[in-house]
Parts: structure tokens; sequence; C-alpha cells
């Protein structure tokens, strides 16, 4: 039997906004949309409402800006990434033998990475890893896919395909997850997915913006790049935006390219046609005061002819009175 709806109980949407929505393609900038409408546009609920990580959360609310249906969320709000509230400890020699013998879990964890990174773990391996999983407390199954990441990124990076990387950078990337709230396997696994879309169009931007010799990003330049692929850039808007910056600055510019693709998508450019159609300064003409002499400036059919008239109507009283 369906649910009954009450009159206090259901969301009015004005069919502008559903169009935007739509045409954007944008599902988190949907729901959060549907979020604010039911918290009656208030930030901070609809945020707690949602439970999600702050770089999602933000990327929700900057999209629905875009569209002009929210305000960015403000400083200090629950979107922020997490801060860590003390240092990690020093995990002692004993500490560590008394963890992998009274929980099984770790130690099995501790077994299989060995096994991944293909070497026997030192003791200071032992307490990176003890980190994530005490410290941190990143669920086994976000830990390994913590661990599988780094390892596809730094093989990548390093263009390696047997590289294995030590535990104290896989350490230092299970610190940034935390701070972008990736420590739920659906956080990860979201997180994954979206920077696999930045690794397919990685090399395609750097291309667009005049790197010729193929090489991985580094990671300035990626963090720019992940921005541009959420926010639907094409290639082509993209090497517009560099023949811009290279015109004004003389060489490749991250954050002065990044500036004119926000400005152009403020303005609902989508598309290097729509620029260069709109962003054409529009030519009128001078004034009589703003006139100089020197400019080919060209009257009108109508006065040609007014003026015309005049000179011959002269001309006619000048020859009467002679």
């Amino acid at each position: 039997m369906p649910a009954l709806l009450l009159p206090n109980e259901i969301l009015s949407m004005s069919a502008q906004a559903a169009r935007r929505l739509v045409e954007a393609g944008d599902g988190d900038g949907a729901l959060l949309y549907l979020a604010l409408l039911e918290c009656g546009g208030d930030g901070d609920k609809a945020a707690n409402r949602l439970h999600w990580p702050g770089e999602r959360l933000n990327r929700a609310f900057k999209g629905l800006a875009a569209l002009e249906l929210a305000q960015p969320p403000a400083q200090g709000m629950a979107a922020q990434p997490q801060e860590l509230e003390t240092a990690p400890p020093e995990y002692s020699r004993g500490e560590l033998v008394a963890a992998l013998e009274r929980e099984g879990e770790f130690k099995g964890l501790y077994r299989e990475l060995e096994r991944i990174l293909g070497r026997v773990f030192s003791d200071n391996d032992l307490k990176c890893l003890y980190t994530l999983y005490d410290y941190l407390a990143l669920p086994l199954e976000v830990i390994l896919l913590l661990t599988a990441y780094v390892i596809r990124e730094e093989r990548r990076r390093r263009d390696n395909p047997v590289y294995s990387p030590r535990m104290p950078r896989i350490q230092r990337e299970g610190f940034r997850w935390k701070r972008l709230g990736v420590d739920t396997v659906e956080r990860a696994e979201e997180y994954l997915r979206r920077q696999e879309q930045v690794d397919s169009r990685e090399w395609a931007v750097l291309s667009a913006v005049g790197v010729t010799e193929r090489r991985a990003a580094v990671e300035k330049e990626r963090e720019f790049i992940a921005q541009w692929v959420e926010a639907g850039y094409s290639d082509e808007l993209i090497r517009l935006a560099y023949e811009r910056t290279v015109y004004q600055k003389g060489s490749m510019n991250w954050p002065y390219a990044n500036k004119i693709l926000q400005s152009w998508r403020q303005s609902g450019y989508r598309t290097p046609e729509q620029v260069r159609t709109g962003d054409k300064p529009v030519r009128r003409q001078p004034n009589r005061q703003e006139r100089k002499p020197g400019d080919n400036y060209q009257p009108s059919q109508e006065r040609i002819q007014k003026n015309a008239d005049w000179l011959d109507q002269f001309l006619k009283q000048q020859r009467g009175e002679g």
C-alpha cells in the first residue's frame, strides 16, 4: 500500500530548476538540491542529511552554484576535509608484536600486504600499517584498496610495471584519504572511479596545454586536471584556454588557465564555438565628441542625400542673386 502523502510532506520544484538539473546530468547535484528543499535551504542540515565526505559535498555544491540553484558552502561547514586531532602514536616493537598476537584480523592484513608488495616487512613497515589500521581506523577493505591505488599510481608515474612502493608512501596516502573523508568502502570505490576518469583524460589534457613528451602529470597539474575533468571541460575548450593563457602570460600558467575556464563556465560557455561567439567585444559607433579627425566615419545615405539637397538649394539661390 503506498504511503499517504500529507500536504506538509510534499516538496515542490520549479520546472526551470528541474530542466537545469536534467541538462547538467549531475546526479549528486540533484540529490543535494532535493536535500536542500527538504531542509528548507539550510546547507548544514542538508550536508548532515546526506552524510557525504567533504570533497563530494563541495563538488555537488559547486555544481549547483554554477547552475545558479544554490550558494557554495560557507567556511567551516561540515563539507570541509577532516582534520586529525592528535599526532599518530609511536608504536613500540612490543606493541606491534602484541597486536599481531591479539588481533587476528590485523595479522591477516599484514600477511596479505607482504604478499601484495612482495617483501618481508620491517618494523617500520609494520608500524606504518598499524597506523593505518589502529590510529586512522581504516577498514581492512579500504586499506587494501588504498594499497592497490598507490601501487598503480607509482607504477604509472614511474613508467615501471613492476615497481613496488614502500609502506611510508602508502601511509602518507592513507592520511590524505582520511582528510578527504575517504574512510569507507563505498567512499573509496567512488573516489577510485573518479581517479580512473582523471587517468583516462590525463594525457589528453596535458597535450591540450602544450606538453609534447608523454609523461605523467605532477601533483599540482593533476589537481587542476581533476577539477577540469569533474567540471566537464572538453579537450578543445582546455586548448583554447591554453592559447589565451600563452597569449597573455607568454607560457602555460595553470592557475591563470583555470580562471579562464571558470569565467567561461560562469558565462554559460561550454564549447569553443560559444566562447568565440560570445567573447567578442561589442563594437559601437563613436559619438561626435569621441570622433577624431582621422577616423574613417561613413555617414548614412539619408544624411548624404540631405546634404546634397541643401547644396543644390544653396547654388540655386546663389545663381538667382547673381
